[in-house]
């Protein structure tokens, strides 16, 4: 849970550089830009599967599942909006789908876990 909650929150933190690069004039940025946000999807997905971990058969708590399953909208709701080029909602979006997600890190890191 851990490691991959982190790995996804890296990616999608990345996203911002590299949409803050396109904006500064570095087209090639936007491909990084859009096959990143494919990345950070599967990520949170995989992070999903590690929550699922964590309760069954860990006895953890239930409500990481719905946090990555809620991440995992707003990072869909987000390739939508971006495609659209709705940035007057894609940005504060992204920056809420960038807290969340280091939100879910910083608690996996501060859990005490099971021995």
């Amino acid at each position: 849970m851990r490691v991959t909650s982190t790995v996804s929150a890296v990616l999608l933190f990345d996203q911002a550089i590299f949409a803050g690069q396109f904006m500064s004039g570095t087209y090639d940025s936007l491909l990084i830009h859009r096959e990143n946000a494919t990345y950070s999807g599967i990520s949170v997905l995989v992070v999903a599967v590690a929550a699922v971990l964590v309760r069954w058969p860990g006895r953890g708590p239930w409500w990481p599942i719905a946090a990555c399953l809620g991440i995992f909208a707003l990072v869909a709701l987000q390739i939508v909006l971006g495609f659209a080029r709705a940035l007057t909602l894609h940005v504060p979006l992204g920056v809420l789908t960038i807290l969340a997600a280091g939100a879910l890190a910083y608690w996996s890191w501060r859990h005490a876990w099971p021995a």
